[in-house]
């Protein structure tokens, strides 16, 4: 086998070095490539090296008992322990590589159970090719509440029932998502459409890097098929935009916490569907926030008292977006920023094609698919687009 310096210098022994390699080498080859790469973006990045500084500095400073019930105690005890999963994890992975390095050199210098060797070889280079990927996806999600749960609003634009159909085919998508990632979604709120369809929903999405994962499919969605609804099946184009925002966390956020008289709560009854119940009573609840504007309304619980709790959460989680806009300096409020839901839309994030060929392209990165319906049921081709907008 060639050295590095003898690849690199001699073109043609490396071409001839890659014609004796079956797929399967060559695929290792990569990953192995790859791994040590991401690891050496990680370990570099000023994410990694931050929270290296910040974990050394509080695991010296502030001595917390797992039994403390201080509120600071428990903020502290929970950011060290999320430091400390990150931090293990680089080391791991790390730890694990060199013992592959070191597992291929005895499989060069021996002749023994050859392979067993080589089969353990090939099943941790798979796993730590994926475990690098999902550090490297993770170093891009380091802002402020990235690790958050999140929120995730669809409402239908312009296309009369398309849209609405549009709006509720997204629904599931972001469902199927959530399921695959193991994180749990909750529908909040919906309103459904004239005929079919969604008007809106909200969904509630907790895990660990929710937000993150999610905060890059804010935008306006354009489909574009042969309408279900129009007996001249002609071509008709639907919108519906998609906004994400930070739930607020369990300690809740200093500057954002909400002043009973900045309040006004109001209750109706539910105009929707859900049985008598839910119409003879005044259980839906709407909340402005006065200094702001900022208003929600949630209807889809039959108690009063569940909705308003959803409601608190929500219109907290908006004033907490807010504030992250307001400290970047964006003066723009936050619906604004879809622009039209509508053919005038100047940021639509990504098309999806159904007629005459299925195509799915993204607008910000010009990443195209022709796996639409991977892409609508959630799989792994969505997870390619997104860690693509992260990266830009």
């Amino acid at each position: 086998m060639w050295s590095k310096n003898q690849l690199i210098n001699k073109p043609t022994r490396l071409i001839r070095y890659f014609c004796t390699l079956n797929k399967e080498q060559v695929s290792r080859l990569h990953k192995k490539h790859e791994i040590q790469r991401i690891l050496d973006i990680v370990k570099s990045s000023k994410t990694y090296q931050s929270d290296l500084s910040r974990f050394q500095f509080m695991s010296l400073h502030n001595k917390v008992t797992l039994d403390s019930s201080k509120n600071s105690d428990i903020k502290h005890l929970k950011e060290l322990n999320k430091l400390r999963h990150s931090i293990e994890l680089v080391h791991q992975i790390d730890k694990e590589f060199n013992d592959f390095l070191e597992l291929n050199d005895l499989i060069k210098n021996s002749n023994d159970h050859i392979d067993k060797w080589e089969l353990e070889s090939n099943e941790l280079i798979d796993r730590l090719y994926q475990s690098s990927i999902e550090i490297e996806l993770k170093s891009l999600m380091n802002g402020e509440s990235d690790y958050n749960n999140c929120y995730l609003e669809i409402h239908a634009g312009a296309g009369g029932d398309d849209s609405m159909d549009w709006t509720e085919i997204l629904m599931g998508m972001y469902n199927k998502f959530c399921d695959r990632r193991e994180f749990k979604c909750t529908i909040v709120d919906s309103v459904a459409g004239d005929m079919v369809g969604l008007r809106k929903c909200i969904l509630k999405i907790e895990g660990s890097y929710a937000y993150g994962w999610l905060r890059t499919e804010m935008g306006i969605h354009r489909l574009i098929r042969i309408s279900p609804f129009d007996p001249t099946n002609k071509r008709h184009t639907s919108f519906a935009s998609v906004l994400v925002y930070p739930a607020p966390s369990e300690e809740g956020n200093e500057n954002s916490q909400l002043n009973s008289k900045d309040l006004k709560i109001e209750t109706f009854r539910s105009s929707g569907a859900g049985g008598q119940h839910v119409n003879k009573t005044e259980s839906a609840v709407r909340i402005t926030h006065l200094p702001t504007g900022i208003s929600v309304s949630i209807s889809e619980q039959r108690s009063q008292h569940q909705n308003k709790s959803i409601a608190m959460d929500l219109i907290q989680s908006k004033l907490i977006q807010r504030d992250m806009k307001l400290k970047a300096e964006k003066e723009q409020q936050f619906r604004n920023e879809l622009g039209t839901n509508g053919f005038a839309s100047d940021n639509v994030v990504r098309n999806y094609t159904m007629h005459p060929q299925e195509r799915v392209k993204d607008q910000r990165t010009q990443t195209e698919t022709s796996q639409l319906q991977k892409i609508l049921s959630g799989e792994e081709e969505l997870d390619n687009f997104i860690k693509i907008a992260l990266s830009k």
